[in-house]
């Protein structure tokens, strides 16, 4: 089933893209509804299944942790072993970013590491369990994840961004802490009073960690989870290849990139698919073709060719290394 949505629906869903915590009154100031009628349609959405989650973004790396990611290409593989591997993937703590896939691989997923020695020994560890299966996989660093809002729905240009990226700063944080953040990332919205009384402290003491921690840039923001499978669009990964490009070259078609209302992340980082790796939400392939065409024709003397993979599912978003 595809759902057609009208304007306060996509607005909606535009404002709380970056600011899922914001409260009923807020969002239907910013959208032009009255508060009970905005509540109904947020429900409704949820109800949906369209919205599929609140969930914080954490800044891991000032934690002091790397941003690790794996691309793999299943053989010999049962929808029982499958799931076996699905299972103890998202069971897994270090392990907050999990994809089903089509096209250069079949599945993806991001952790974190304390060091690279660590990722080094969670691959010695996955592949001693499950090698016979991989065809062929990749491992890279993400060295900065660039998310932009959720665009596509209204056509626009303009966007906020959140970078998470390699940081020297660190921030300490204690065990209530890690407790509010831990509860933050299974719904995003859960109220001051709810978390307090889940961790026995007053909802002042809540409510001035959190802002700590907003303040920080250790929570840089709160996103919803959005099925776009229901709303008609299609999950694209594409790496592009370029070549003899100045800074100044690289930094245009990043900007242009950017500025494309279906991109909704851009990443850099070690040992990439492609020199560039984004992510957009396209209608259809014919969207697609046209934008590779548009950008060939804007940067004919730097861009190569492209690959792209298909976002089938989302099975796990966790901004947490614990």
């Amino acid at each position: 089933m595809v759902y057609k949505l009208d304007l306060k629906d996509k607005r909606i869903l535009k404002e709380l893209d970056f600011n899922a915590r914001q409260s009923y009154s807020e969002l239907a100031k910013n959208v032009g509804l009255s508060k009970q009628g905005v509540e109904y349609r947020v429900q409704q959405l949820i109800k949906k299944g369209i919205i599929t989650r609140f969930y914080p973004v954490i800044n891991v790396p000032k934690l002091g942790y790397f941003y690790c990611r794996v691309s793999i290409t299943w053989k010999n593989i049962g929808p029982e072993e499958l799931q076996k591997i699905y299972d103890d993937v998202n069971n897994d703590s270090r392990i907050f970013w999990v994809f089903e896939s089509q096209g250069d691989f079949d599945f993806f997923f991001g952790l974190w590491c304390r060091t690279l020695t660590d990722f080094h020994y969670f691959i010695d560890e996955f592949m001693a369990k499950y090698s016979r299966y991989v065809k062929s996989r990749v491992e890279n660093i993400a060295t900065d994840v660039v998310h932009y809002e959720h665009r596509y729905l209204l056509g626009r240009t303009a966007t906020q961004e959140i970078h998470i990226a390699e940081s020297p700063v660190r921030i300490a944080i204690d065990e209530l802490d890690k407790q509010i953040l831990a509860l933050l990332a299974e719904d995003a919205r859960i109220s001051l009073v709810v978390l307090g009384q889940k961790l026995k402290e007053h909802p002042k003491t809540i409510a001035y960690r959190i802002q700590r921690m907003e303040k920080q840039k250790l929570i840089e923001g709160y996103r919803i989870g959005i099925d776009h499978n229901l709303l008609g669009y299609t999950y694209y990964k594409i790496f592009l290849n370029i070549s003899d490009f100045s800074h100044q070259d690289l930094r245009k078609l990043k900007e242009f990139i950017k500025n494309h209302p279906a991109t909704i992340y851009l990443i850099e980082g070690i040992n990439l698919h492609g020199d560039l790796d984004f992510e957009m939400m396209i209608k259809d392939n014919q969207e697609l073709f046209n934008f590779i065409k548009i950008l060939r024709k804007e940067f004919p003397k730097i861009v190569g060719n492209y690959q792209t993979a298909i976002f089938m599912d989302t099975l796990k978003v966790r901004y947490l290394p614990f």
